[in-house]
């Protein structure tokens, strides 16, 4: 029975496969609701105030209508850095420690604008707001007491996560059975934030693929 189950199944999805293949090359790109996936680069400045390169991946949804629209994105940057916060609560000069850093969430909202007027391949720049989110930070020992362990704690606590405004710029290629898209983001560094470390902006680089899920609005009105 669950052999005959499977086999129907996958030929129910062997049928749809051609009519859902169909229909992603008839929608139009305005008034669309596009679901994406992607992978990139995340570049931030190390210690040392040298760029160095992360692996990104995430999803996002882009939703169109005739010369703007709306970008909202979710992304995991795979970040295994260090970085320094004060030693000691009772004196700002009495040494660093090393806090060990792993991974960044960043939730990005944008409106988009789309220049011109084309039938498949579709330029975009826009203006939002990031939310960046350090996933894992430990501090490295000594602690010579535990004021020290509770201050290095709240310091991380306090610079883990940041708002800061974002631009981003891209294209989008209407292939057969989906859309390939290119962009690049530019963010303020901000020096609160725990990743700081000198430089004015970071910056990534990204590569995906959108499915075209239907209207963004409703045409019975």
């Amino acid at each position: 029975m669950r052999t005959i189950r499977a086999l129907t199944i996958a030929a129910a999805v062997v049928t749809a496969i051609p009519t859902l293949s169909g229909a992603q090359v008839a929608r139009p790109f305005t008034d669309a609701w596009f679901w994406g996936v992607k992978g990139g680069g995340f570049t931030l400045a190390d210690t040392a105030q040298a760029y160095r390169q992360a692996g990104l991946a995430g999803f996002d949804w882009l939703i169109t209508r005739t010369h703007g629209g709306l970008y909202v994105s979710g992304t995991k940057a795979f970040i295994t850095q260090q970085v320094f916060v004060f030693r000691d609560p009772t004196a700002a000069d009495s040494g660093l420690r090393v806090v060990d850093v792993k991974g960044l969430r960043k939730l990005d909202l944008a409106l988009v604008g789309f220049p011109g007027e084309h039938l498949v391949f579709h330029p975009y720049v826009g203006v939002g707001m990031t939310l960046l989110d350090v996933a894992a930070a430990q501090p490295r020992q000594p602690f010579a007491n535990a004021d020290q362990l509770s201050f290095a704690n709240q310091q991380i606590q306090d610079g883990r996560a940041a708002f800061t405004p974002f631009f981003i710029a891209g294209a989008q290629w209407r292939v057969r059975y989906v859309s390939v898209f290119a962009q690049g983001t530019l963010n303020p560094a901000q020096k609160n934030f725990l990743l700081y470390n000198g430089r004015p902006y970071n910056f990534s680089y990204e590569l995906g693929l959108r499915y075209n899920v239907g209207s963004s609005i409703d045409r019975n009105h």
